[in-house]
């Protein structure tokens, strides 16, 4: 059993009627009054949630998780079934107010990252269910004057087996208003589970399919203007002038606002503001790196690996130069290998957008984001306001990937429609949100594994470089440490894999370019280089790539069993056709969390291959919804893939030279093999599912290709290393 049992959990809860629902929110409800009053019957919790259960037995949840299409509200809903014994077409889920009181430690503020959405839930939402279904239970028994040990909840529902007695839990509330809620309620183990741990239907789908949800794109509100946005072509360059008369000749066009490195025209359509848009001729002042190339960049950051005299990982415990250099001296063999890989665009569906309308004591704002808090504050700074006269209305995301992590779009919007003077609705234009950042960074890497004579690892050194997009993100709490940009080493410490001895560096190299957090972060890229160099160290020892991974894995019996699961489903073992190949790829953190991919391809022709089944696996410990992993780890696959086989972001002269789809394409359906998922639930708790899917699916093919043509796979996108998909 699960206790809620920290210090500054206590009398977290108060339970009260508003009209005439039953709210279990905090114990301070500065707000209550006032939001019952707008007729919201909202309660406000520190706590991430709130729960109310209405006259009719309808429970609402208020989560501060985004809705971006990862199902988490769906799971969500399965705790609150479970924890209340209550049917699911009975729950509701929606998405917080964004006010301090449901401000968490992490992820901070209110922001949806890092595969927390579950597990916040779990330690949130879960113990106040926990706690009303405790409630109910105790005014069942008070009522009927028999010890609530012999009471039962189910199906909505109390029940007293000893004298056949039930009520619904529509007729306790008034009674349960009245307790004081547990001091420490207990939530469900996993093994007790009966609704949690079920796939169940997402209740968002059939909006999604026949098009009734609102996306931040879809809002309106009364009046609204629209916005067009040109940014300057080069980053770092600012906006020294332009002639508006051109935007403003054109019928519809209400006004063109100078932004620091942008103009913007407002207009009644959107379609008229982007044509008179594309009137201007703006003069721009260029910045520092005004001339930047891809070419050149890549030379730079290979010749700063090779270099290898970057920053050390501040690491004491971890970092052991002076012992992995004794270790290369005297190893065996040495397995020497520099990548690189390139700038990525997030490339969601929905384009960047928000609608903001400035009042003389506040501004609101509805948008698609990731980060509500950050974006309440920046919005405040921007307009001269303290955060708490900005009002952030979230809704329904059309792909986040980490790029609506950073608020910027947000801040331009609010500025514009503060020079507007009326609600303006901005929408960036898909060129514009490929060119305007943020990306992943572009990073090389240059990855030196020393062998015994046995070829097992004796030490690892690893000499990185590229630009910190933690030197760019506007995302609280993303701090370097001690100058070193942790991302760099995400999934090499902590790896499942178990490597003696680690000299890890990294050779900060800026290119004036704006990055910033992309789906899986630096995983993404370092499972690349991790898994492509294990597989070297594979062939040198002339042994299956399977059979020399558990080799690795002798202590992280979980992490073989993973291995052998997916093996099995993969079909590893049996004989393969003339000219086709398989690669594995893991991705691991320790033993908590584990996914992975096989890889079946088929070379008939020298720098040509087709894929011909994709194997994708995961065992994120605890498992709330099969069938929501499952498309978790569809998606996620699908977006490792286009970048593993086509994604980059190039400058040339400065600018960026993708604009759309068909300089940055995605992976079609057509292009797409059959993909199976293994989806694994061995643990005691949940490790998250959202961020697995990219990291692997790369270097799976990779590995394949090595086999297929011997030689090393040592830069992404694999068309720019001479392979095309066909």
């Amino acid at each position: 059993m699960n206790t809620v049992n920290s210090p500054t959990r206590r009398n977290f809860l108060k339970s009260t009627l508003v009209a005439g629902a039953w709210v279990l929110g905090s114990s301070s409800l500065p707000m209550l009054d006032s939001l019952a009053a707008e007729g919201k019957n909202k309660a406000i919790s520190p706590f991430d949630f709130w729960l109310s259960m209405d006259a009719s037995g309808l429970v609402t949840a208020y989560t501060t998780v985004t809705n971006l299409g990862q199902g988490t509200h769906a799971a969500i809903a399965q705790i609150v079934a479970e924890e209340l014994e209550m049917p699911l077409e009975n729950v509701r889920i929606e998405h917080a107010p964004v006010i301090k009181q449901f401000h968490r430690q992490w992820p901070p503020g209110i922001t949806t990252f890092a595969s927390a959405g579950f597990n916040s839930a779990l330690a949130t939402i879960a113990p106040a269910c926990a706690a009303a279904r405790q409630m109910l239970l105790q005014a069942a028994a008070l009522q009927w004057q028999v010890d609530i040990k012999d009471c039962v909840a189910g199906n909505a529902q109390v029940a007293h087996a000893a004298t056949s007695r039930s009520m619904p839990y529509t007729a306790l509330i008034k009674a349960a208003a009245l307790l004081t809620p547990p001091e420490k309620p207990v939530i469900k183990s996993p093994k007790d589970w009966k609704v949690l741990g079920q796939s169940a239907q997402r209740p968002d789908i059939p909006a999604r399919v026949d098009g009734s949800v609102v996306f931040g794109i879809d809002v309106q509100r009364p009046g609204t203007l629209m916005a067009a946005v040109l940014h300057a072509p080069r980053f770092g360059s600012s906006l020294q002038s332009v002639n508006d008369s051109p935007a403003l000749a054109v019928k519809g066009v209400r006004q063109v606002v100078h932004l620091s490195n942008a103009v913007a025209v407002v207009a009644e359509r959107y379609w008229i503001a982007h044509k008179a848009m594309r009137l201007l001729n703006p003069v721009w002042q260029d910045g520092a790196h005004a001339s930047i190339n891809t070419a050149e960049m890549r030379d730079s950051l290979l010749k700063a690996v090779a270099a290898g005299e970057g920053k050390p990982f501040p690491g004491p415990k971890i970092q052991k130069a002076e012992a992995t250099q004794t270790a290369m001296a005297s190893a065996t063999t040495v397995i020497d290998t520099s990548f690189d890989v390139p700038f990525l665009a997030h490339a969601a569906m929905e384009p960047l957008n928000a609608t903001v309308e400035v009042t003389a004591t506040g501004a609101q704002i509805w948008l698609s984001t990731q980060s509500q808090t950050d974006t309440q504050k920046g919005v405040a700074r921007a307009l001269g306001l303290q955060s708490e006269q900005v009002q952030v209305h979230t809704q329904h995301v059309g792909g986040g990937f980490g790029r609506r992590l950073e608020h910027d779009f947000a801040i331009e919007a609010a500025l514009i429609a503060k020079a507007a003077g009326v609600t303006v609705k901005t929408v960036w234009s898909r060129e514009n949100d490929m060119r305007a950042g943020y990306y992943r960074p572009i990073t090389a890497a240059r990855v030196q594994l020393a062998l015994d004579k046995d070829h097992l690892p004796l030490a690892l050194r690893l000499d990185t470089a590229g630009p910190s997009l933690l030197e760019y993100t506007r995302v609280t709490n993303s701090p370097a440490s001690e100058g070193f940009d942790w991302t760099f080493i995400m999934g090499w410490f902590g790896s499942s894999y178990k490597f003696p001895l680690f000299d890890t560096r990294w050779t900060r190299v800026d290119f004036g370019v704006p990055c910033s957090y992309w789906r899986s972060v630096g995983n993404s890229q370092n499972c690349f280089f991790l898994e492509h160099t294990l597989e070297q160290a594979a062939r040198k020892a002339g042994m299956d790539s399977l059979e020399y991974r558990c080799r690795l894995l002798q202590h992280n019996p979980k992490a073989i069993a993973f291995v052998n699961a997916l093996a099995e489903r993969a079909g590893w073992s049996k004989a393969l056709p003339k000219g086709h190949y398989r690669g594995f790829a893991m991705n691991g953190d320790g033993d908590k969390l584990f996914s992975g991919h096989i890889v079946e391809i088929a070379v008939n022709k020298p720098g040509q291959f087709r894929l011909i089944k994709i194997t994708a696996g995961i065992n994120p410990g605890v498992v709330a919804n099969p069938k929501a992993v499952e498309a978790q780890m569809m998606g996620g696959t699908l977006f490792g893939l286009s970048a593993a086989l086509f994604g980059e972001i190039s400058f040339k002269d400065g600018q960026v030279e993708q604009g759309n789809f068909d300089g940055y394409p995605l992976v079609t359906l057509a292009q797409t093999p059959v993909l199976d998922v293994l989806v694994i639930s061995t643990g005691d708790k949940p490790a998250g599912a959202g961020e697995e899917g990219p990291p692997s699916i790369g270097p799976a093919i990779a590995n394949a290709l090595l086999a297929a043509s011997g030689k090393p796979v040592t830069r992404l996108p694999l068309v720019q290393a001479g392979w095309k998909l066909v």
